[in-house]
């Protein structure tokens, strides 16, 4: 019988299934070949018997690829200065992280990927498989590359393949090149060509002209350029029965919380507009496409059914805003999701920030990323300061958790950007906190590495966290990374203007830490009467009404507004009672000096947040 086997490896979460893998099985089960789907990442949790452990490793960056470097490599490398994991993970390390602990935690899992390998090589039935397949993203290489060595030693006549993001273009033939063991590497999409290149394989023909399949010929690699893309519409339902019985096998605790990953679309539509000066997500295949809302309505509500579970996960780069017409509506009429992830741009107006809430979601990332005009321009994000606190805004008032980063360390950033949001913060310290405060990362496919020019960025070069991962030289790891370090004029000056902000951060941090947050609540006593109130501060708490024009105007800036339409508005509702536009403007100029609302570039906003559907406020208060 025809059969292959699909692995994924340690270090991803076990918390969601893959998508890749799920929807890869259907696709090769088309054309008459077996084929099963491996969770070894969750197998090895099982086998080290920490959760927490093998979690805390699988969500930080690259760091999990150090741990089975001792079984690719061998003792030598594990006892060198690069490969000791006593000294080589320091590059890896988060700022602010425990990292004895982590260190720890590494040594920890390390002893037993020896072990683990083992156990996969006797248990496996590797003789009923011809393929056997890898995905490989971020921190999965290593792992994958330990287990494809001992399989090809002992079988050598299987093919072993890789796909994913580690295997885009030059990473994929660096990995033919310097893993000899290593058959096929799969470049960009592979929904067609994997298929396709299984299909030949088991004719008894090769890959050869198959778009996005790279491969040896004669012992010279061939490559292919990239997978051809499929139509969105004709892919099938994701296959998560793996996920599921390899959850119930080794991780049942997980089970009652893990949701559904799909992939409703692919590309970024904001990308073909402006790309995000940091974003790679999408490598050469930004282009987008979208299943249809039938089409998406009924994959969500076939599996949902058929795996009793109501949690899903959108896997895409960006929400498509028709959704907000179609397919969210529609889940909301159903009484909506139990929990709905998904990414989109922040931009979004009050009642689509409710469609979310209606549909189930109830944390989400929203593409912040800064709280600075300028900065945003910068990065491409096509957002404005006053849009990204309204939405804010909003977000407490459905309560749909944002999570989202402040992002630092770009070519060319103004320190005065920095300055500001530090003077903001008081503000807005009754709206989501960011979850950190973090440098931005070149990442291979951005603007940022693809136009270094550009920016007058110099030496660029692998992240050093690399130099523990692979026993290379310079310019193979170049070749083999996803992140870079890099140089730039002005980089020594960044810590004086980031550690103030830094610091105002975590205190808005700690004070969402608390059991009852800081507030700035609006409340609608009467029809031209509103109370406020407000517990920013730590010192006092207290309330302060609008009465009449400014009560008015104060709610008609829930969104931002430009003076000239406020002004208009105040004529059209008090008529020969209007103060005049002075008299308007000083009331508004007076609440933004006291940081009742903001101003920028003669646009105002109200920053009290309006109890909606998902608050409510005591008259205790």
């Amino acid at each position: 019988m025809k059969r292959i086997i699909l692995i994924n490896m340690p270090f991803v979460s076990v918390r969601y299934p893959s998508p890749a893998l799920s929807i890869l099985k259907p696709l090769v089960e088309k054309t008459g070949v077996a084929c099963d789907v491996a969770y070894l990442n969750i197998a090895f949790q099982a086998f080290c018997g920490s959760s927490e452990a093998y979690e805390g490793i699988a969500d930080l960056m690259v760091i999990g690829e150090t741990v089975f470097g001792a079984e690719l490599y061998g003792e030598e490398w594990a006892r060198s200065e690069r490969g000791r994991l006593d000294t080589c993970s320091a590059p890896l390390m988060p700022d602010g992280m425990q990292r004895d602990t982590i260190r720890e935690r590494l040594i920890a899992l390390r002893v037993q990927a020896g072990q683990f390998l083992r156990e996969c090589m006797r248990t496996i039935k590797w003789q009923d498989y011809a393929i056997v397949g890898f995905t490989s993203v971020y921190s999965q290489n290593v792992a994958s590359l330990a287990l494809a060595q001992q399989i090809k030693q002992q079988w050598p006549e299987k093919i072993v393949a890789f796909g994913g993001a580690n295997c885009e273009e030059d990473m994929g033939e660096a990995l033919l090149r310097l893993f000899p063991f290593v058959d096929w590497v799969f470049n960009g999409e592979a929904d067609l060509s994997f298929p396709q290149a299984v299909d030949n394989w088991f004719g008894g023909k090769p890959p050869a002209g198959i778009s996005g399949v790279a491969y040896r010929r004669n012992g010279q690699i061939v490559g292919q350029g990239q997978g051809q893309s499929p139509e969105m519409n004709d892919l099938p339902y994701p296959d998560f029965d793996d996920f599921f019985d390899a959850l119930e096998k080794w991780a049942p605790a997980h089970r009652s919380s893990a949701p559904l990953s799909l992939e409703l679309s692919r590309g970024c539509w904001w990308g073909k507009k402006s790309q995000c000066i940091f974003c790679g997500l999408n490598c050469h295949s930004i282009n987008y496409r979208r299943k249809s809302p039938e089409r998406a309505e009924s994959e969500i509500k076939a599996l949902t059914t058929r795996y009793h579970v109501d949690k899903v996960i959108l896997t895409d780069s960006i929400l498509d805003m028709s959704y907000f017409q179609t397919l969210l509506p529609k889940l909301a009429q159903k009484g909506g999701l139990d929990e709905l992830f998904l990414e989109s741009r922040s931009n979004l107006s009050r009642d689509q920030v409710g469609m979310l809430r209606s549909a189930g979601v109830k944390l989400f990332q929203p593409g912040i990323e800064s709280l600075d005009s300028e900065m945003l321009a910068l990065m491409g994000k096509g957002t404005t300061l006053l849009q990204n606190v309204q939405f804010l805004k909003w977000t407490v008032e459905y309560e749909v958790y944002p999570t989202w980063n402040l992002l630092y360390g770009f070519p060319n950033e103004p320190a005065e950007a920095y300055r500001r949001m530090y003077e903001l913060i008081p503000a807005i310290v009754h709206l989501f906190p960011p979850l950190d405060v973090s440098p931005v990362l070149m990442v291979r496919f951005s603007p940022l590495f693809e136009q270094s020019r550009k920016w007058n960025i110099r030496n660029i070069r692998a992240h050093e966290g690399y130099q523990s991962v692979y026993p290379f030289g310079q310019q193979d790891l170049d070749a083999l990374a996803y992140f870079f370090d890099f140089d730039f004029d002005g980089q020594n000056e960044i810590p004086t203007y980031i550690h103030p902000l830094k610091e105002r951060v975590r205190i808005w941090q700690r004070l969402w830490a608390q059991r009852q947050p800081p507030a700035l609540t609006e409340v609608l006593t009467t029809g031209n009467t509103i109370k406020v109130y407000d517990t920013r501060s730590n010192q006092h708490s207290h309330r302060f009404e609008l009465q009449g024009e400014i009560a008015a105007a104060y709610r008609y800036c829930d969104r931002m507004r430009r003076f000239d339409a406020v002004a208009s508005e105040m004529r059209n509702q008090w008529g020969p009672r209007y103060s005049g536009d002075d008299g308007l403007r000083r009331s508004l100029d007076k609440l933004v000096y006291h940081r009742y609302m903001l101003k920028e570039d003669d646009y105002y906003l109200s920053l009290a947040v309006r109890p909606g559907s998902a608050m409510d406020v005591s008259e205790e208060w």
